[in-house]
């Protein structure tokens, strides 16, 4: 059995800020405005100053920034076990139960249990991006909830037989796609609950 992705599959994640992105952005645009200016223009106090076109920027609070950090980290634990375990299909010594929960930790479970009874292992690792800024908090709830979106490339993890070495993946999987993810926090940890792939949405 090759690894269908209804809801797990996963590994390093880069986080990145698109916040600090658009910081740049528009410093560069203020940079190039200023460049732009001839000293043959009339006095700066006969034009009136253009209007800012910037959008406002949505203001953090620093609790949330953690609670989103601690989100992916969540997921990167957790989605690093799943790699390690793939890799033997075996989960002897793993700390699965420390990052996942409910339906992702039965899911896990079973591609494990599948893989080790028709002599599959996963090579390699796939390349997973996530952005703080793809976290949405549910702070009303208890406990805590956030929902979590990534992108999720499977070109470098590859299903392996055993006997033969080769590769059992379906030759028309689609290998790059988003994953929705469910976490609830739990004590003063979050825990994945629950992972969808959705191979429609490119990213």
């Amino acid at each position: 059995m090759t690894h269908d992705h209804n809801s797990s599959m996963t590994t390093v994640v880069r986080i990145r800020n698109r916040r600090t992105v658009s910081t740049a952005l528009v410093a560069l645009a203020a940079m190039a405005t200023a460049a732009g200016c001839s000293s043959g223009d009339k006095d700066e106090s006969d034009q009136s100053p253009a209007p800012s076109s910037t959008a406002p920027t949505k203001t953090v609070s620093a609790d949330e920034a953690q609670a989103r950090k601690a989100v992916i980290a969540a997921y990167q634990g957790m989605t690093d076990e799943q790699v390690k375990a793939y890799a033997k299909s075996s989960l002897a010594s793993s700390n699965i139960t420390k990052y996942a929960t409910g339906k992702a930790l039965r899911d896990v479970k079973n591609a494990v249990f599948v893989n080790l009874q028709n002599g599959i292992v996963v090579q390699g690792e796939p390349e997973v991006t996530a952005d703080e800024d793809d976290v949405t908090l549910d702070t009303a709830s208890k406990p805590q909830r956030a929902s979590l979106q990534v992108c999720f490339d499977m070109n470098t993890w590859e299903p392996i037989d055993k006997k033969t070495g080769k590769s059992v993946a379906p030759p028309e999987q689609i290998r790059r796609y988003t994953i929705a993810v469910q976490l609830q926090e739990q004590g003063s940890r979050w825990l994945v609950t629950e992972e969808k792939a959705d191979k429609e949405k490119k990213c």
